[in-house]
């Protein structure tokens, strides 16, 4: 049997190192502190076998020429000369197996491997990079105080620019030109006649000058009637009747190009309260105004103002008159002084006895007639009477009527005509109604236009009142929907219902 003399462990004879610390093994019997400088011939020079190669990492010996190491499996230098060192035993056997050296072996320097650390240092380097992500996180977070801190301490004492508004953009003169307009025409004169014409107050230029001061109420009349007929546009020759204090007392409309009463009643009623200024005497004056929403469109609506004015009657009736009611003048003292004094009372009769006299019945008085209803109130109950002209409107002319308004069709707007031409005193009857369902089918006209131009020839649409409806066939859901957006866009429509198919087409188109 042999025992390593460093831990005391047997082995069988057949062993030659402890497995433990790979310490040299000797027989049982022997001394378990020999060294080897008591080795017998060590000091005296006596020749030795060769020196075992001792592992630099685990310590473990290797016989000479080897190179790798049998327990750890690092490799051996073993040019290095291994230089003879006394034995110290370790104070305790739970010391690292790297620090003890077995007994009998020289010491060799420790080599450090690039892919291996001792323990000790391997421990450190961690530590070391754990406190320097440390050190890089703190740096930052102080950069980054410093950097806010900084932008702070600058802007501290500055201003915030204060926003200003930009300047709106001016309107371009082709947005102008786009724009209802109310003018005064340029090619008919402003006439003005009557006792005061010639006063600084009734010139040409003043009457233009009121005009221009009460042009908004024109404008705004005139916008009111685009809202229902966005295509509406008039010419017409107002006359108006000033008295010498500058109120109109009478206005009416001589002609027009398109007679339309309800912008005629509306530019009367704006008149009416129109201020010319005092003047030494009444006048009378004849304004050609223009209501056009483009150049060319105003341009072309004078041009028909001078052409019918041209035609135009002096004995013919105006299409549209309003009178303004003047309040009753106060009589001055002269008048009433001389207005002769009532005549006394005759004297009273002498009273006589006479026959008691019989008792009279009193009389119950008839109850006074009502007026004869005006011919205007006549129509106006005509129309009212039947439901389908009840939205009918008329004005009266002497016995000329002038109807208009809408009515559903045109069997009503026929139905209108013929009651009220039937009414006695109706001389003739002017029709300027309109139909609800020739505005439909105006709406209806420039939606199939605006569909055949985007190439959607086989969808047909159909217009009731603000709704509209869609059929036909189409190639994909695209055109379905574009469909949609097309009617919407062409008429102030809704689509109710789409009843458009998607039947797409075949490969060669047809």
């Amino acid at each position: 049997m042999k025992r390593c003399p460093q831990c005391n462990k047997s082995y069988p004879d057949a062993e030659r190192f402890c497995a433990d610390d790979g310490t040299a093994l000797i027989s049982a019997g022997g001394a378990a502190t020999t060294r080897v400088e008591d080795i017998p011939g060590a000091r005296r020079g006596v020749e030795q076998p060769e020196q075992r190669i001792e592992c630099p990492v685990c310590g473990g010996k290797a016989e000479p020429g080897e190179i790798i190491c049998n327990f750890c499996g690092a490799r051996l230098d073993s040019s290095a000369t291994p230089t003879p060192e006394p034995f110290r035993p370790s104070p305790s056997t739970s010391q690292p197996l790297s620090t003890q050296r077995p007994m009998g072996t020289a010491r060799v320097d420790e080599h450090t491997f690039p892919d291996e650390r001792p323990v000790g240092e391997e421990l450190g380097g961690e530590r070391r990079g754990w406190l320097g992500i440390i050190g890089y996180v703190a740096a930052a977070l102080v950069a980054l105080i410093g950097g806010a801190w900084l932008a702070l301490h600058l802007t501290k004492g500055s201003h915030a620019p204060v926003a200003q508004a930009s300047p709106a953009t001016a309107p371009t003169p082709a947005a102008i030109a786009a724009a209802p307009q109310v003018t005064l025409a340029s090619t008919i004169p402003t006439q003005v006649s009557g006792p005061a014409a010639a006063a600084p107050e009734r010139n040409r230029d003043a009457i233009e000058k009121v005009f221009d001061t009460n042009r908004a109420a024109l404008l705004d009349a005139y916008t009111h009637v685009l809202d229902t007929d966005s295509t509406a546009h008039d010419g017409m020759l107002v006359y108006v009747s000033i008295d010498s204090g500058g109120k109109v007392t009478a206005s009416s409309i001589k002609t027009s190009t398109t007679p339309n009463p309800s912008l005629d009643a509306e530019v009367l009623n704006s008149i009416a309260n129109w201020d010319f200024g005092p003047s030494s005497g009444p006048a009378e004056v004849e304004l050609p105004i223009i209501f056009a929403h483009a150049g060319a469109e105003a341009a072309g609506t004078e041009s028909a103002l001078s052409t019918k004015l041209a035609a135009l009657s002096p004995s013919e009736p105006p299409e549209y008159a309003m009178s303004a009611p003047s309040p009753t003048a106060a009589p001055t003292p002269a008048e009433v002084a001389a207005v002769p004094p009532p005549p006394p009372p005759p004297p009273a009769p002498p009273v006589t006895e006479a026959a008691p006299s019989r008792p009279r019945h009193r009389r119950t008085r008839l109850a006074s007639r009502p007026p004869t209803p005006t011919l205007l109130e006549r129509v106006q109950d005509r129309l009212r009477s039947d439901p389908r002209t009840r939205r009918a409107k008329a004005y009266t002319n002497g016995g000329v009527v002038t109807l208009y308004g809408t009515v559903f069709d045109d069997r009503a707007r026929r139905l209108a005509v013929n009651n009220v031409r039937a009414l006695s005193g109706v001389t003739d009857v002017i029709d300027n109604l309109k139909t609800n369902t020739a505005e439909w089918q105006q709406e209806q006209d420039a939606i199939t236009r605006q569909l055949q131009n985007a190439g959607l020839t086989g969808v047909t649409v159909k217009v009731i009142g603000k709704d509209a409806f869609l059929d036909g066939q189409v190639n994909n859901d695209l055109d379905r929907e574009r469909a949609v957006t097309i009617a919407e866009g062409a008429a102030p429509v809704k689509v109710r219902t789409n009843l458009i198919r998607v039947a797409p087409g075949s490969v060669f188109g047809f």
